[in-house]
């Protein structure tokens, strides 16, 4: 069992540290079927930055299982911080980045414009996927004190 669950006194907390649990499970499950999915659809160019949320992946996933099994050691919680923050802003870079693509060379930022470039053929959301995984970490982990 999950050592946050088996030590929660209380309702209210075990009830807490099992959604943390939920949110950090999804989170790991994001950072194996993400990749695999811009892995079949071939996502990357010859540039090296198309293969940013590869390298991003990789301490996602461990960090995220570590922090699930010990959220207590101070580095790990930093490495896993720094490591969602990256996905935070991988995420947001690759929508930018998708978004520039689909203006295909020429970039207007009207709103009419914009919104047809969100439209295109790179899909500015499903960048912020990344982003997404990094905010539910960054969620799942958040004490207040």
């Amino acid at each position: 069992m999950i050592p946050a669950l088996r030590e929660a006194k209380g309702q209210a907390r075990w009830a807490l540290e099992f959604i943390r649990t939920v949110m950090l499970l999804l989170c790991l499950v994001g950072w194996v079927m993400y990749p695999l999915e811009l892995l079949l659809l071939e996502h990357w160019t010859e540039a090296w930055q198309s293969r940013i949320p590869f390298f991003v992946a990789v301490p996602g996933f461990i960090f995220t299982l570590w922090v699930l099994f010990d959220r207590k050691t101070s580095w790990v919680r930093w490495a896993f911080l720094l490591t969602m923050w990256a996905s935070v802003l991988t995420g947001a870079l690759g929508a930018y980045f998708h978004l520039l693509w689909n203006f295909e060379g020429e970039v207007d930022w009207d709103f009419a414009a914009a919104m047809e470039a969100m439209a295109g053929s790179r899909p500015v959301l499903a960048a912020l996927a990344f982003t997404h995984m990094g905010v539910t970490g960054l969620l799942s982990i958040y004490r207040a004190r």
